[in-house]
């Protein structure tokens, strides 16, 4: 009766431990449909951008000029996006790596870096790699653009005081067959061929647009709505990829917790089934007793 108590126990802890993985199943889809809905809200408003870019530098091009200095010139800032919580597989690690490799290509460079996530800062501080801030992750796609505003907040400064002019967001983003991959994306200096395909490309229209506003002042306002739009998507594109990571390792977690209730219930199974034959025998054994000494006392 006690192996059989033991098993119970064991199977009820296993059931248990199936609900809490079930229930991260389901949040984990929740966050992957949101943070996707999130990135892909971005498409027409980033085209309205490029268009507003088009006008601007169709007349004034030489406002693009100091923005499109070498990427190899002065000091140079990273932005690494990490997870928000574990229980995501590798994907730390993967994104750790892929830093590694580009801080290796750079060694000669002065680099700062912004860090979203605690656990990428602390394996960065064991690779030896000194992180000027760490950001936290929101929980859902209502706190992207707040944590947005911190980072160009924390781009804006570095430019101030430290003169960064390179500066490029390195995350994971959604891959179909393998789950997902290291990106790097380049904010800053310009695309200069980008920029010259926005001026050459044809207007949709033929009523040309016109604007009353200083070019320099339209043209700053529209490089930071680009920033936003471009850091907003890695960090969308970013919680997709970590979120379906957490999703396939629930999968994996699930599977194993299924096979060990199955493993446990015939374990249990069979216990009881031996139980109940001892105690059967028992009874047989007793009966079996008592019917000979009634024919012995005859």
């Amino acid at each position: 009766m006690q192996k059989l108590e033991q098993l119970q126990r064991k199977v009820k802890n296993a059931e248990d431990l199936q609900s809490i993985v079930r229930t991260m199943k389901v949040m984990a889809s929740v966050g992957i449909h949101q943070f996707e809905d999130a990135a892909d809200s971005l498409g027409d408003y980033y085209d309205t951008l490029e268009r507003g870019l088009q006008v601007v530098l169709s007349r004034e091009f030489s406002e693009a000029r100091p923005f499109l200095s070498s990427d190899d010139e002065g000091s140079a800032g990273i932005i690494v996006i990490g997870s928000s919580q574990s229980l995501c597989g590798p994907f730390d690690e993967s994104i750790l790596t892929y830093t590694l490799e580009k801080i290796r290509e750079d060694k000669k460079r002065d680099t700062q870096f912004f860090v979203l996530g605690e656990r990428l800062t602390g394996y960065l501080h064991q690779a030896g790699v000194s992180v000027d801030k760490q950001f936290i992750l929101p929980g859902s796609a209502g706190g992207i653009g707040g944590l947005v505003l911190d980072l160009l907040a924390g781009i804006e400064e570095w430019q101030a005081t430290q003169d960064i002019r390179s500066i490029r967001v390195l995350h994971n983003k959604p891959a179909d067959k393998e789950g997902y991959t290291s990106h790097s994306q380049h904010l800053l200096p310009l695309n200069k061929r980008w920029l010259e395909r926005l001026v050459d490309r044809p207007w949709p229209t033929n009523n040309l647009p016109q604007y009353r506003a200083d070019a320099h002042t339209l043209f700053l306002s529209l490089l930071r709505q680009y920033l936003f739009v471009s850091l907003y998507r890695a960090v969308a594109e970013s919680l997709v990829a970590e979120y379906t990571s957490r999703l396939s390792a629930m999968q994996q977690a699930e599977k194993k917790i299924d096979e060990r209730l199955e493993k446990l219930n015939r374990a249990y199974t069979h216990e009881r089934q031996s139980a109940i034959t001892s105690e059967l025998l028992d009874i047989m054994a007793g009966f079996e007793a008592a019917q000979s000494m009634d024919e012995n006392n005859q």
